[in-house]
């Protein structure tokens, strides 16, 4: 297992911040490894010096949908003088590699290169097409990276198996360990409220304020979030069942509880005016929807529809739908009863406990074209998800090497069960 933390400390080195000429850097280090072992790779982009990779292993004689391993190599920056490591060191000390993307999401990225190496190297026949996918641009909305490599082959998202980021991280809850799983993601809705009223001098205010009938509107919406009880709530209720009740001793456990069964409004952007001493004849806000999987684009317009009041217009920007695996699924319950056992025989007796991904991800180009999507990174105690959350994209981003190499094999023995 040497040679894993050797490659993830290599390609952490690489400062492949979003939109930067290293981007290309890591992934021609991946494209590098793939073709030492003879395996054909594919460079898929908008934009030359933008790379995103692909990778097959091909099945003979497919019985089942393809596995498709996706994670993205572009990170955020980070402030050296807020480091006590190097940004981008890639080094090891106390027993942890620290550095950029150890945990968003390189460390991913080298495990599933490994699984995916070694199926090759197992010599043995494939009961599935197997897929490695290294993606770019995801930090800044994946425009580069996956939006434009489902654009370029779209058959790859349709009825696939999909490993993800997002999940894998334990929690300690109610005196019991458990690795999460992610299983869906919630749907996005931003929608653009825009309020027309009489400008002028801020020194002779008018009743006919844009900015105060927007002011309204946002208030009665806020005012109205627990209107928005729709979507599924399957993930949560098998939380719930998994754990025993509803209430967890675990202040971020009960967080991922909660997000898992309610829909909010978030603000997302503003334009009140450019100067202070004048009153704008428009006023406008983008809302974000952030809403359980299973909600439909007209239930948002409804709900908006009705707190908009006169003098304000509304318009739907963009709608992404939430995704989520269906409970009955044969192949989710292997696929937890294997995650579980697998783990437990490398060293870590825990259940499996199923969660909404906290966020969007590249996964959401699949889950929308009904592929499974689950997020799993499997890790140990010591990068427990209360431990790790302050990392990603914080100040000393790190990972347990014990940690990191006990997911290697586990991850590379559950791809292993579901290929060969």
């Amino acid at each position: 297992m040497e040679n894993v933390k050797e490659t993830l400390m290599h390609l952490i080195s690489i400062p492949s911040v979003t939109a930067s000429p290293s981007e290309k850097e890591a992934v021609i280090f991946l494209e590098l490894i793939l073709k030492e072992e003879g395996i054909e790779t594919e460079r898929i982009f908008k934009d030359p010096e933008r790379l995103n990779l692909l990778a097959h292993l091909p099945a003979e004689q497919p019985e089942e949908g393809p596995l498709v391993l996706i994670s993205h190599v572009d990170v955020v920056d980070g402030d050296s003088d807020k480091w006590n490591w190097p940004v981008f060191g890639g080094v090891e000390e106390g027993g942890r590699i620290y550095g950029r993307g150890t945990l968003d999401t390189k460390h991913l990225t080298v495990m599933e290169l490994n699984a995916f190496l070694n199926l090759k190297r197992s010599g043995r026949k494939l009961r599935r097409d197997v897929w490695f996918l290294a993606t770019i641009d995801e930090e800044a909305g994946s425009k580069f990276g996956m939006e434009y490599v489902k654009e370029a082959r779209p058959e790859l998202f349709q009825n696939a198996m999909v490993i993800n980021e997002g999940g894998g991280f334990p929690l300690r809850i109610n005196g019991n360990d458990y690795l999460m799983l992610t299983v869906g993601e919630k749907a996005v809705c931003r929608v653009k409220l825009t309020a027309l009223g009489r400008g002028g001098h801020a020194s002779a205010p008018g009743d006919d304020q844009a900015i105060l009938k927007l002011a309204a509107v946002l208030e009665e919406i806020f005012g109205a979030e627990d209107e928005l009880c729709f979507g599924s709530h399957a993930t949560q209720e098998t939380m719930a069942r998994i754990l025993g009740g509803r209430t967890c001793d675990n202040p971020v456990a009960a967080d991922i509880f909660g997000y898992a069964g309610q829909n909010t409004i978030g603000l997302r952007d503003y334009q009140i005016g450019d100067r202070s001493n004048v009153i704008p004849a428009a006023a406008e806000v983008v809302l974000e929807f952030k809403v359980l999987p299973g909600t439909r684009e007209e239930e948002i317009e409804a709900f908006v529809k009705r707190h908009v009041k006169a003098g304000v217009q509304y318009e739907i920007l963009s709608f992404e739908r939430g995704f989520e695996s269906n409970f009955d699924n044969s192949a989710l319950k292997s696929l937890i009863g294997d995650l579980r056992t697998i783990s437990r025989e490398e060293g870590f007796s825990c259940e499996v406990l199923p969660m909404l991904a906290l966020g969007r991800t590249d996964g959401r180009f699949f889950g929308s074209e009904g592929s499974m999507v689950y997020g799993c990174s499997p890790l140990l105690m010591d990068d427990s998800f209360d431990i790790v959350l302050p990392k990603v994209h914080g100040n000393d981003e790190s990972i347990s090497t014990e940690s990191y190499l006990f997911g290697c094999r586990v991850l590379d023995r559950l791809i292993e069960k579901n290929c060969l």
